[in-house]
């Protein structure tokens, strides 16, 4: 779940396709370009430079756009157009499927169509076991479905390859919430030391109980635009998320609300309106 403040969710000159887990085959292979070894250092680097920055454009726009849009946008054509790409780049036989499957299940939950998405994370799975820890988005997708106890687990694999994500964290104290109950989830804490990211740490202190102060320091504390906005979007998620798992869905509401109006369009923006109009669907008539 780690994202940089505008939302890019790609690594420079790397495949973009879901993580394994694997390594990455290089951008360029030297033993297939003999030409490329005799360039001189500094003009190879030049055009490996330039080459990784296309790509990374390309890849990032052509599957789903992350950056930064205007305030009300319909994201409705945006999603449309993610799965059907992902669904067009599904050859089931074809090497690396696993991760067509996700990519398509990615685009799926991102547009609200959890139900629809679950399938393809489970045969992504099926076809790669080795994957299923790193898809904390599968997680997501069965709290939304309702398979809270599923979830968990899932959350708490996650833990193991990624030990130090507030956001898991979280999500695994909603899923444990819902399943069990607030004290069980508050007994049941995954630790998750060192995430620097603004308001992370404050997020975690606030999972045991409290209030939003600590939280809300930290957000106005920073003076940086973009930083500021990443950090109000990420703090509405959460204390959302936070209310929902004790039982207050009008503050749930409110939050979330807040968290989905954000004009960015990365993948936890995406989550964030996926989970306020799950709240307005499950409503009950004297919390709306």
């Amino acid at each position: 779940m780690m994202e940089f403040n505008d939302g890019m969710i790609c690594v420079l000159g790397l495949d973009t396709t879901p993580f394994t887990g694997k390594k990455p085959m290089p951008l360029f292979d030297h033993s297939l370009h003999p030409t490329m070894v005799t360039m001189s250092h500094s003009f190879r680097r030049s055009i490996c430079v330039l080459f990784s920055a296309l790509t990374l454009t390309l890849s990032c726009i052509a599957i789903h756009p992350v950056r930064a849009q205007q305030p009300n946008v319909n994201h409705s054509a945006r999603h449309q157009l993610a799965i059907e790409r992902a669904r067009s780049n599904l050859h089931l036989d074809a090497p690396g499927s696993a991760n067509r499957q996700v990519a398509l299940a990615d685009a799926l939950l991102r547009a609200g169509k959890v139900d629809d998405s679950i399938p393809h994370y489970e045969n992504a799975i099926k076809q790669s076991p080795d994957m299923r820890p790193y898809l904390w988005q599968y997680g997501i997708a069965l709290f939304f479905a309702g398979r809270f106890e599923d979830g968990r687990e899932l959350f708490e694999a996650h833990r193991r390859v990624n030990p130090n994500d507030v956001e898991n964290a979280a999500w695994h104290f909603l899923c444990e919430a819902k399943a069990n109950g607030i004290e069980s989830a508050r007994k049941l804490l995954l630790p998750a030391p060192g995430d620097r990211r603004i308001p992370m740490s404050e997020i975690l202190d606030r999972l045991p109980g409290g209030d939003a102060t600590k939280i809300e320091a930290a957000v106005n504390a920073i003076h940086q635009p973009a930083s500021k906005q990443s950090a109000r979007f990420y703090a509405d998620l959460y204390l959302g998320l936070i209310a929902d798992a004790e039982g207050k869905p009008k503050d749930a509401q409110a939050f979330m609300t807040r968290a989905a109006k954000t004009p960015m369009a990365h993948y936890m923006a995406d989550v964030a309106r996926v989970y306020a109009n799950h709240l307005k669907a499950s409503a009950k008539p004297d919390e709306q």
